[in-house]
């Protein structure tokens, strides 16, 4: 039997999962497209810092530019793009520890900030 906070941590969790069909689809698209693109980020050795690479740099726009057509797709909502995306990124927690280490909260702004451009760059979207 859980206590009540494992309970009420493990129901809070299943509130905030995708109830809508339209965003787990969305969210699996994300996963994926993160998927690819996080085994080319380097992992940096004994906290030296690392200078992207154009490879890890177009892995990123290619996952975030897969993100943003399928949010444009869907008619997502910049708001809910970015609520799926780190959905999707949290889901991904064991290849992000394999591949990214301290990187990761740095990968992941990189993400977020590719998808916001993308997705407010194309298609005219303006953010007034």
């Amino acid at each position: 039997m859980r206590s009540p906070l494992v309970q009420h941590a493990a129901d809070a969790g299943a509130a905030r999962e995708p109830i809508d069909p339209v965003f787990g689809s969305f969210a699996s698209l994300a996963e994926d497209a993160l998927a690819r693109a996080i085994p080319v980020q380097s992992r940096p050795s004994l906290d030296m810092f690392v200078v992207r690479s154009a490879a890890e740099s177009d892995a990123i726009e290619r996952a975030a530019r897969e993100i943003c057509s399928e949010a444009h797709r869907l008619d997502l909502r910049p708001e809910q793009l970015l609520i799926e995306t780190k959905r999707a990124w949290s889901r991904l927690a064991g290849v992000r520890a394999n591949h990214l280490g301290d990187r990761d909260g740095d990968v992941l702004r990189e993400v977020v900030s590719a998808c916001i451009e993308i997705y407010f760059g194309e298609h005219g979207i303006r953010a007034d």
